[in-house]
């Protein structure tokens, strides 16, 4: 992968890589290309600089810094001979250099030789069983990055990764494989990792990064349901902002509906209260109240005069 903004330099590069056999990719420099350079894989990288824009050179510091592309070479195309450049260019990230105007077979030995020094370099590290899977575990989410032939060193190693404890302790977290760096991806790996995602019951989704072999996963998957599959991690990066923004505006919902809901218990009127509650109390050694209104409280009649009494009212004497 070329990346060069210089309309000449990069129609000069066009002219040298004209009848390879090679995939040759001539991009300018832009926000996304880091982007595309994780998800390509290039075996080396060519960076024109103008010693103008310092992201020029932040760019190469942060190709060092992901684990995806921090051993590609990087060949440096300046556009004159700098002492300070020559003297720091392995600080600043870059493998090589070489001045403008580029002759085309200089040129291409050197990027034969960077590329069969980093392919040997890469084939040692397998051989040496450094790193067939790193484990990037943070932020809500488990990265698997497979690093080597799948078939060969990468599911032999998932027997040893996916104890019954690992898989509990990972049940609320996002679940992603990193095939980009992978060298083959076939039929037969992506059905093998089909079966590797019902470990995950527990998880709607299984998420794939898969750079240029994103063409195996869409023509070969069959549980298109559960497994989703992305070019690049920029991609996932959105997908999971997505997600979180849904859980958000679906949380202050709910909150809102309750508050509402809250509201108007607070607001009802107050139900009028039956007499068949009503409780009178009478204090003991009170008033004795009528048991019913037919019984009255004082008789209107006076008391008949009782038998053999003297009824006769005596004159007065003189």
């Amino acid at each position: 992968m070329a990346i060069e903004n210089d309309l000449n330099s990069a129609q000069d590069l066009e002219n040298i890589f004209l009848g390879l056999r090679q995939r040759v990719v001539i991009t300018k420099f832009s926000q996304t290309v880091q982007e595309y350079v994780k998800s390509s894989n290039p075996d080396i990288i060519l960076m024109g600089l103008t010693f103008k824009d310092k992201k020029e050179l932040e760019f190469v510091l942060e190709l060092r810094r992901d684990v995806i592309t921090h051993n590609i070479p990087i060949l440096a195309m300046i556009p004159k001979e700098d002492a300070n450049f020559v003297a720091n260019q392995k600080a600043l990230g870059f493998t090589d250099y070489m001045v403008k105007p580029l002759i085309k077979q200089p040129l291409l030995d050197r990027i034969h030789s960077h590329i069969e020094e980093y392919k040997f370099s890469e084939s040692s590290k397998t051989r040496d069983n450094m790193s067939f899977i790193v484990v990037d575990r943070g932020h809500g989410r488990v990265l698997f990055q497979c690093r080597a032939n799948l078939k060969r060193y990468v599911f032999p190693e998932f027997k040893k990764i996916f104890t019954p404890n690992f898989l509990k302790s990972i049940l609320a977290e996002r679940i992603c494989f990193d095939v980009r760096v992978v060298p083959e991806l076939g039929k037969e790996e992506v059905e093998v990792f089909e079966r590797v995602m019902k470990l995950f019951m527990g998880h709607e989704k299984v998420v794939f990064i898969a750079g240029r072999h994103m063409g195996a996963f869409i023509e070969h998957a069959s549980d298109d349901e559960k497994m989703l599959v992305f070019m690049a991690p920029n991609e996932f990066d959105e997908y999971v902002k997505m997600e979180e923004q849904k859980i958000e505006e679906q949380r202050k919902k709910e909150k809102k509906e309750k508050f509402a809901k809250d509201s108007a218990k607070e607001s009802a009127p107050t139900p009028p209260t039956s007499l068949g509650d009503v409780k009178i109390e009478i204090p003991i050694g009170g008033p004795t109240l009528p048991l019913t209104s037919e019984e009255p409280i004082i008789s209107e009649t006076p008391p008949e005069t009782p038998p053999n009494s003297d009824s006769t009212e005596k004159p007065p004497q003189s």
